[in-house]
């Protein structure tokens, strides 16, 4: 290779992991994440008519921040149950196709560098095929533990799309 060569692409990605409902662990790319935040639930203001993945709105350095509940897309108990003990929630705030929105998780975790080529299109049992298209994949950890891989972009369409 010389230094006029095009420079071969690597395959890794760096993401944010964090925890949903019922132990279910996801991640994004953090090229998608703008921050995380931790958010008081007397902050979130609940918006009625909207689809219940909707948690609500909150105000966030001067805008309005919508808020959606990626446990309760999956198919899995909603984070902010009546049974939701916190009185705080992490918000992570994403950019996906221009436009800004949050992602309301139980815990954010950590850094993960990840081939993508070591992503699995086969998804994990406890997944609803019917929410399929919002799982890109999944990861295991040298754990054994299994990481899915998130799709925000399907995530937004399905909640365009009326019921």
């Amino acid at each position: 290779m010389t230094a006029n060569s095009p420079a071969i692409e690597g395959t890794t990605t760096q993401y944010i992991s964090f925890l949903l409902s019922n132990g279910l662990r996801g991640m994004l790319p953090t090229s998608q994440l703008v921050e995380t935040i931790n958010l008081d639930l007397g902050n979130i203001v609940q918006i009625p008519d909207l689809p219940p993945v909707v948690v609500g709105v909150c105000g966030w350095r001067g805008e309005v921040l919508w808020l959606l509940d990626l446990a309760y897309a999956l198919r899995s108990p909603p984070l902010l149950s009546g049974d939701y003990a916190d009185a705080k929630c992490s918000v992570l705030r994403v950019n996906v196709n221009k436009q800004t929105f949050g992602i309301v998780v139980t815990e954010v975790q950590q850094l993960i560098r990840c081939d993508r080529q070591n992503i699995s299109p086969e998804l994990p049992p406890q997944i609803d095929p019917d929410v399929a298209p919002l799982v890109a994949g999944k990861f295991r950890q040298p754990s054994g533990e299994i990481i899915l891989n998130i799709n925000l972009e399907a995530l937004l369409e399905s909640i365009k799309q009326p019921a």
